[in-house]
């Protein structure tokens, strides 16, 4: 009688405290759902130096949402591997909305292109956000060699047995491509050296370290001698500088800039990133700001950022196979 009564006592201690574990998780902070996201901090990373264009972009877009969502946006600048080290970096972070990548062409459409085991997946590892911004690149050179015009440029080149040292923004950079497609039509023979970025390339160029660079435009270009641009046309903020075409080469291509999540962040928060940063590029002051560094304001939805890595990817694929660009140079 004694054992009948305490087999349910025990039994209902354990029913109880069950109870109070399941009261408990019930009770414990769970993360926020999407719709209060954010809820904390948020880190923006640049995959290029401080001082150029996308670090102008990265910050103007940083402090907007911070006073959006009313939480710090932190920019980081990654540098290294023509942003192939800030893209493996987001792309291991959690896919909970608080790492973004502030990226360009080159690393989401040129450098897989190039090299097979660049260490990240665009399509897998990735949530596109929105298209940013565009910049023409521009062929700059060395204030100390005197050239007004790319002619200028070439004559020089014959004196130096078409040897150039010709610079850019880092491996699978559209700078590099930019690079290595005009010194094969000009039958140069560059000596490609790879920079982190355009800042330290414009510091070199005024010293005469190097020769000609290839750098989007951006804050410092106009340090040096701006022989042409690489777009379709002139571009307004320069309207005295001939494109390539106009100086004898085919060469029309410019750099972009996107907004970058890791795959799997709910779509709740990209739409909440989407919308606050295409507010931001169709407000007319973000777009003169933008424009006084060389910047074009474009936003959009996600898909269309989609839909644009899909274009040039068939636009650039068969070049840039042709053209073999050593993703170390």
């Amino acid at each position: 009688m004694r054992a009948w009564l305490v087999m349910p006592r025990l039994a209902f201690c354990r029913a109880m405290r069950l109870i109070a574990v399941a009261f408990a998780l019930g009770a414990a902070p769970q993360p926020a759902a999407a719709e209060d996201w954010p809820t904390r901090p948020i880190t923006l990373v640049v995959s290029f130096p401080a001082g150029g264009s996308m670090d102008y972009l990265g910050r103007s877009i940083a402090q907007n949402l911070t006073e959006v969502f009313g939480q710090p946006v932190i920019v980081e600048n990654r540098l290294g591997g023509g942003g192939a080290v800030a893209t493996m970096a987001v792309a291991r972070a959690p896919a909970d909305g608080y790492t973004l990548l502030v990226t360009a062409i080159g690393p989401v459409v040129f450098r897989p292109i190039m090299e097979q085991a660049v260490g990240y997946d665009m399509d897998k590892e990735f949530t596109p956000v929105i298209l940013a911004a565009d910049s023409p690149n521009v062929l700059l050179a060395s204030p100390k060699l005197g050239l007004n015009t790319v002619k200028d440029l070439l004559a020089y080149a014959k004196q130096k047995q078409n040897k150039l040292s010709i610079a850019h923004s880092g491996p699978g950079t559209m700078g590099h491509l930019c690079a290595v497609l005009f010194a094969s039509e000009a039958h140069i023979d560059g000596s490609f050296i790879a920079y982190r970025g355009a800042p330290q390339m414009v510091t070199d160029l005024l010293g005469g370290q190097i020769d000609i660079g290839f750098p989007a435009f951006g804050p410092g270009s106009q340090s040096a001698k701006i022989l042409a641009v690489t777009t379709a046309e002139r571009v307004d903020f320069l309207p005295d500088v001939p494109t390539m075409k106009e100086s004898g080469f085919d060469l029309v291509g410019s750099t972009w800039n996107a907004i970058y999540a890791p795959a799997n962040v709910p779509p709740e928060i990209v739409s909440k990133l989407n919308r606050a940063i295409d507010a931001h590029l169709r407000k007319p002051e973000t777009r003169q700001q933008l424009l006084k560094i060389g910047m074009r304001a474009l936003g959009g939805t996600s898909e269309q950022l989609r839909e644009r890595v899909k274009q040039d990817r068939a636009n650039w694929s068969k070049i840039l196979v042709g053209l073999k660009l050593d993703p170390d140079k």
